[in-house]
């Protein structure tokens, strides 16, 4: 048997016409990979916003600036903020 110590699983129920998109586009075979990049993806996004930064993406010329909103990483400052 694997040793698990350290580690929790995690279950959560997706459409599966969504999570075989997001594995194709992202050219990974297995739920768990896709799992593992997108909380890597969200560690790094709060990490950011902890530190008072916008997620921005822009097209190649650098226009049509789109910024990431989520409730979560604004509240996540809200909270912050509150307990300093």
């Amino acid at each position: 048997m694997a040793d698990t110590s350290g580690k929790t699983e995690v279950r959560v129920a997706i459409d599966s016409d969504f999570l075989k998109k997001l594995e194709n586009r992202l050219g990974v075979s297995r739920s768990t990979d896709l799992a593992r990049t997108a909380l890597s993806l969200l560690d790094w996004a709060s990490a950011e916003s902890e530190e008072g930064r916008l997620i921005l993406s822009t097209d190649s010329g650098g226009k049509n600036v789109h910024r990431l909103v989520m409730p979560e990483l604004t509240n996540m400052l809200n909270v912050k903020i509150a307990s300093e």
